[in-house]
Formats: C-alpha cells, structure tokens, sequence
C-alpha cells in the first residue's frame, strides 16, 4: 500500500467534491479500492452483529470496528506507527477512501469526524483507542473493551489526556486492564461519593496520571508501570 494523504485544505475540498457527488464515492486507485471493499464489509459485519437491544450500540460499534481496522491496517505493506501518528493519512482514510462507513456512523455534515479536527477524526481515535488497550492479541483485547464500564466516553479520555512529555502506551493498556476488572457495585459506590457525574473513577485515574507523569516516569516507579497504575488507582481510592 502507498501510504496517501490530504492535509487540511485538501481534505476539506476533497469532502465537499465528496458530498456534491454523494451517494457515489470518490474515484481512487486500485489497491485503495480493495481497502474500502473490505472496510465496508467488515463494518457491515460488526453492524449486523451488534446486538438489538444493547444499551451502548455506539460503544460497541466503534470498540469492533475499531479492533478490525486495528488489525486489519497492520497487515498492510508500508503501515507502521508513524503512518497511525499521520492525521493526513486518516484525513485520506475518512474523505477519500470509505466517508460512506464514516457517514454511517456520524453523518456527512460532521466535518471534526472526518478531517477537521485530529483528535475527533473517527477512524484515527477508533484505531488508537484498541493501540492504547492492546493486551497482546486480539480475544484478549477485545474482552477488555468489552467491559461494561467503558462507553465512548473512555475513548475521549484515553485519547485525549496526552502530557507533554508524551503518551506512555504501557501505562494506557496496564489503566484499560486494571480499570476492566473493577466491578460495577465498586464503580457505583465511587460514582455516589463524586460532586460530578463527570468525574468517574475512569477520569479521575486518567487525570491523576497526566499531573503524576509531569514529575515520574513510570518505567522508573519501584515495579514498574505496573505497580504504577495501581498506585493511580489507590491515589484515587480504589485498590486493585
């Protein structure tokens, strides 16, 4: 795979070819045209899959498609992580490739999903949402995002709470593990001592991290990252 991209100005041009053309997609070459037939089929998948009657349909959408992309992308010739840290890839991704997948799921009037804002570029935040969570494989992985505790709240959190001295991946995945094993009765009774809805154990463990990892470095805490977070965890008044 040649690895494509659009920077902001031709990804916003790009979209509005996109949406003035709609319901046709955007003409591409031919190993992209392989990309978006087997993105659409998996997204299909995950869709007729996803139980009826579940109360997070979005969370669980976003967590397996994201998985598939995850796992998909890496078996790509020419992926690896700088091309995942490269908004203008996932602009490219979003706009050129399948906007019908991404249409689906946030509409074609949601500009932020597509290219406009990094952070909110859906398929970039669904891939490094399952990069921060990975547990070794892919059963194992998907057992923790299923938990009950997370939402697509989690993935704003995980993703966006990034310090200035840069993300430590180990740290995110040991937060996912330990956070997935909590039980709900315990979940429930921090949420009742909270002033805020807002401020569950999840952002509450997310932030104590980003203040922690401006003067430790957690690869250095006695035990490791590891015993680092549940030190997090105990900080905020939960052992694990």
């Amino acid at each position: 795979m040649v690895i494509k991209t659009l920077n902001r100005t031709e990804a916003q041009n790009a979209m509005k070819e996109w949406l003035s053309n709609y319901p046709a997609l955007p003409g591409i070459e031919k190993d992209y045209l392989k990309i978006r037939n087997d993105i659409q089929i998996f997204n299909q998948q995950v869709r007729t899959e996803c139980p009826q009657e579940i109360a997070k349909r979005d969370y669980y959408i976003d967590a397996h498609i994201g998985i598939l992309l995850y796992n998909y992308l890496w078996k790509q010739p020419g992926f690896n992580l700088r091309t995942a840290a490269n908004d203008d890839f996932w602009r490219y991704l979003s706009v050129k490739v399948v906007p019908d997948v991404v249409a689906e799921r946030w509409g074609k009037d949601n500009e932020s999903h597509y290219w406009s804002k990094p952070a909110r570029i859906w398929l970039r935040s669904i891939w490094w949402y399952v990069h921060l969570s990975w547990q070794g494989d892919i059963l194992t992985t998907i057992r923790v995002l299923e938990a009950p505790c997370f939402s697509t709240d989690s993935i704003l959190n995980l993703e966006e709470r990034t310090g200035r001295r840069g993300t430590f991946i180990n740290v995110y995945r040991y937060i996912m593990y330990y956070y997935s094993h909590i039980s709900q009765s315990t979940l429930n009774n921090f949420n009742k001592n909270t002033k805020t809805q807002q401020d569950d154990l999840f952002r509450v463990v997310m932030k104590l991290n980003t203040a922690k990892v401006m003067v430790i470095d957690p690869a250095l805490y006695l035990g490791g990252e590891k015993e680092y977070v549940r030190a997090l965890f105990q900080d905020a008044g939960v052992r694990v």
